[in-house]
């Protein structure tokens, strides 16, 4: 196959002789898992087709499937819906991914060939910042072909594994959870939760030098990969008190807490138990109410933070480690699936599993697989 070379890459139309004019896609719509067939999306000004080579499984993915009533709920109380919309949107999932070019749209630079390994925050700023995977009727990356915008594409260094690229997104939010705790080198830090953004959280402090990281997680196999991931203990929160085991190790130093468990009862008996001047890091998806006594907080002045996301920034830092070798990514990754297997994959990491990152591989079919 003849890359073609940017001199021979239009980039004032839509070129569509070489793509199909359908893809298949994965879409959830009223709480459930659908692989449709929808059209080829075509690239508007800045933007780029591309075509997925692999897609994570996120939480936050499974989260809005399970709970979606209260997801859209919370998007009206927000502003993001209208509030008397009694319409359930459409969500083409996927938004942690590797890519290929496929065609430019009008107004692009062509600066990468076409067949050029992309990956890039997942955000359409060229739709008034729309999140890729998230947005509806924004294509996500659980589909055959997806758009990105020129401007936010990074190009993948050719040593590293498309598989290896699709996990730079989880490792962003973790580096951004910590950036956003202040934690200093001689600070103590407990990460409850070693899912792939409790790991990701514990790679981005052993990046930053903290002398001491906690995991707590009641999996034995959420703790091995935690010490793999550089974690210096770990813990099985159900047979120690987690908190008060990291409070003794700070001792007179700040302890902060990263909350990457995603279930919101967990909060308040966190900040009980958190020591005097602690930090509390929120970074596990919650949208139900919870009920928490603040007092705790107030009399020991604890602070409380949230994390959401990640930004550009966040986004290629990870990916520069990832390249450099400075991260074990493969930690993360834990099984695969072809796009015709994705509903039951759904329906097995919603139950006790032991996977952490699944990788979503929609040019291709097959069943969820685990990976060495």
């Amino acid at each position: 196959m003849v890359t073609p070379t940017r001199e021979s890459i239009s980039t004032e139309s839509f070129a569509t002789e070489n793509t199909p004019q359908n893809m298949k896609s994965i879409v959830m719509r009223d709480g459930s898992i659908h692989l449709e067939t929808q059209p080829v999306p075509e690239p508007g000004p800045g933007q780029v087709l591309v075509k997925t080579l692999a897609c994570g499984i996120c939480g936050s993915d499974l989260h809005l499937t399970n709970h979606s009533d209260e997801v859209f709920d919370l998007y009206k109380k927000l502003g993001m819906m209208p509030a008397d919309d009694s319409v359930k949107p459409e969500i083409m999932l996927g938004h942690e991914y590797s890519a290929e070019v496929v065609a430019y749209g009008p107004e692009t630079k062509a600066t990468l060939p076409v067949g050029s390994r992309v990956t890039s925050i997942p955000v359409l700023m060229s739709q008034q910042g729309a999140a890729i995977g998230v947005t509806p009727e924004v294509p996500g990356a659980y589909s055959e072909y997806f758009l990105l915008d020129e401007a936010l594409m990074l190009a993948l260094p050719e040593h590293l594994p498309a598989q290896a690229a699709a996990v730079t997104e989880p490792l962003a939010v973790g580096l951004h959870s910590v950036k956003r705790s202040g934690i200093s080198a001689d600070e103590v830090a407990l990460v409850a939760g070693c899912g792939p953004i409790g790991l990701s959280v514990i790679a981005a402090l052993r990046a930053r030098g903290v002398g001491h990281i906690i995991a707590s997680d009641p999996r034995a196999s959420g703790r091995a990969r935690a010490l793999a991931m550089g974690a210096h203990e770990a813990v099985d929160p159900t047979a120690e008190d987690e908190v008060a085991k990291a409070a003794s190790v700070a001792g007179a130093s700040r302890l902060v807490i990263f909350e990457c468990v995603g279930i919101h009862q967990l909060l308040n008996g966190f900040i009980q138990r958190a020591p005097v001047n602690a930090c509390l890091v929120v970074t596990g998806v919650h949208t139900a109410e919870s009920k928490v006594n603040f007092a705790y907080g107030l009399v020991k002045e604890l602070d409380i933070k949230f994390s959401y996301m990640c930004t550009a920034e966040d986004f290629a830092e990870c990916l520069q480690q990832l390249a450099s070798g400075e991260i074990n990514w493969r930690v993360l990754w834990t099984g695969k699936v072809g796009i015709d297997g994705v509903s039951a994959a759904f329906e097995t990491l919603t139950q006790p599993n032991s996977h952490v990152k699944v990788l979503v591989e929609p040019w291709r079919t097959g069943a969820l697989e685990a990976v060495e």
